[in-house]
């Protein structure tokens, strides 16, 4: 009789997956823009979506069976595709160096926005590649090349040219050319486009496109549409371009535009506020031009924010030992020091960050009353935000901090009510100058440690994944996950091809009944160990 409480469950999986209370997310059509590719050259997965489901689509993901082909790139939904919408994505694709006829098979996945995820959209495709480009049949009589620069500036402008050429013995007819484009990247001026080629006739187009004030790196797709003959075709055509970012370079009217609301801080005069000030009894007002003078040298070779601090962050770790005494908030008296504090490490990067025109800030714990416990700093690039924990020699995103063993106790901290994570925000350097960023650590956290957990799984087992998580709470899965993030690779991969999923949840289950309200240690892994003793 106790086997009758599972019949509802296996009734509902029944039903869910017979379709009758779920309706199909969309519909995916799969293509190639061409079947026979040189050995090692590029093609592309062109992938259609049409949203008929109940809810917007978020995330749309291909696979392919086969690793020796390689996705160069992948395309993103630039919003979420609303019901009855429409979007076209393009894989870039290496085809393998070695000639052969190859059955492909793609596999996509769609996500939608209850974060619920639907595959069962695949396709078998058939590649020939060849040896010798004279194998290649041809797709028509259009010939095209691309020119661009590699590297461009921030901010400047570059120019694409694209040459067509009409090679053979009929006009052909243009119906359209479209740049995908970068993150960031936009046309500022595009040219006349022809109607018709004429045989041996051939246009020059220059498209002029503004890199965007961020590193960015990775390929433009060029679309050209036309007519053979009657015959609809499509040409291909991708660009490598990489956008060297290098703010120290820029004047104020510029990062104005580059940061947005960011640039707050980058302007700001000082780290840390007057708690600090009272505190240590020292200013943390910034000498920028000293710090800049000190670290251009640093950064010569920089293109980007994520190389300049990871400079920054390797000078101070090698410079100077570190103890647990500081002395002084100020960078400057902190720059010629010798033995310097976890927390005046993270005063001094910050520092030489803002003076090289990067936001930066100091971020700790505070309790109502003390705000320097715990103190790291975040820079900012691209969107996203860094962390930098000299205490735990972290160098980083933000959300791969959190998957770190040293992450849960402050999330406990936090989320019991006692402490709130705050970015220092000192415009007078006069008591608690600080803004509340807890909201931006605690938001989809969920999410964002099974996205790390789920990358770290070998495929075999990543299915047993979300068996475990399935009958638990929201507070229950967030520890599991954590307890997972703070296992080596080998060592989860170990125990989830070991454990059977069911069994495993019930472990997890019982450890965090066990310490759920007892201080959680500063590393997680201590926990992880206990589990990894059930399955020596």
């Amino acid at each position: 009789m106790r086997y009758l409480k599972f019949i509802p469950i296996v009734l509902i999986l029944l039903i869910f997956s017979s379709g009758c209370l779920v309706k199909e997310p969309a519909k995916v059509d799969i293509n190639l823009d061409k079947s026979v590719v040189k050995e090692g050259d590029i093609f592309h997965i062109i992938v259609k979506v049409n949203n008929t489901g109940k809810v917007a689509i978020t995330g749309v993901n291909l696979y392919l069976n086969n690793p020796d082909f390689r996705i160069l790139q992948a395309p993103s939904l630039q919003a979420p595709l609303k019901v009855g919408e429409r979007a076209e994505l393009i894989w870039i694709v290496q085809a393998p160096s070695n000639p052969g006829r190859y059955m492909l098979k793609a596999s996509v996945e769609v996500v939608d926005e209850l974060q619920r995820t639907w595959g069962g959209f695949y396709k078998e495709l058939i590649i020939n590649v060849v040896e010798k480009e004279s194998e290649i049949p041809l797709f028509g009589v259009l010939s095209a090349s691309v020119a661009s620069p590699e590297k461009v500036e921030g901010g400047s402008e570059f120019r694409v040219e694209i040459t067509l050429k009409n090679t053979g013995n009929a006009p052909i007819t243009l119906k359209g050319i479209s740049l995908n484009l970068l993150d960031g990247m936009e046309i500022v001026r595009e040219p006349e486009v022809p109607a018709n080629i004429l045989p041996g006739e051939e246009h020059g187009l220059i498209y002029v496109i503004k890199a965007p004030y961020m590193p960015e790196e990775g390929y433009i797709t060029i679309s050209v549409i036309y007519s053979e003959n009657g015959e609809e075709k499509r040409e291909l055509k991708n660009r490598f371009v990489k956008t060297l970012w290098r703010p120290w370079n820029y004047d104020d009217d510029i990062l104005r535009v580059a940061y947005g609301e960011e640039y707050y801080w980058i302007g700001l005069p000082y780290l840390v506020d007057g708690f600090w000030k009272e505190k240590f009894n020292s200013t943390s007002r910034i000498n920028r031009e000293l710090l800049k003078n000190e670290s251009l040298s640093l950064v010569k070779n920089a293109t980007s924010e994520i190389e300049a601090a990871k400079a920054v962050y390797d000078m101070i770790k090698s410079r100077y030992t570190f103890g647990d005494i500081t002395t002084t908030t100020n960078p400057s008296n902190i720059l010629p020091q010798n033995k310097i504090s976890y927390e005046e490490g993270t005063l001094l990067f910050t520092g030489i960050l803002r003076s090289l025109n990067i936001p930066a800030r100091v971020v700790t714990l505070y309790n109502g009353e003390d705000c320097t416990e715990n103190a790291i700093s975040e820079f900012y690039s691209a969107g996203r935000w860094y962390v930098v924990d000299f205490k735990r020699e972290f160098f980083g995103s933000r959300e791969e901090y959190i998957a770190t063993p040293h992450f849960p106790k402050i999330y406990q901290m936090v989320t019991d009510g006692f402490y709130n994570l705050v970015a220092q925000a000192p415009e007078e350097e006069e008591k608690h100058e600080h803004v509340d960023v807890s909201p931006k650590y605690l938001a989809n956290i969920e999410e964002s440690l099974k996205k790390v957990v789920s990358e770290r799984l070998n495929p075999m087992v990543k299915p047993k994944l979300s068996v475990v998580l399935i009958n638990m709470n929201q507070n229950e899965r967030i520890f599991t996950l954590f307890l997972f993030a703070s296992a080596s690779e080998r060592e989860l991969n170990l125990v989830f091809q070991k454990a059977d999923p069911k069994n495993l949840a019930k472990n997890v289950d019982a450890l965090y009944k066990f310490y759920k309200d007892k201080p959680w240690p500063e590393n997680f892994r201590e926990y992880w160990g206990i589990l990894m003793e059930v399955y020596k």
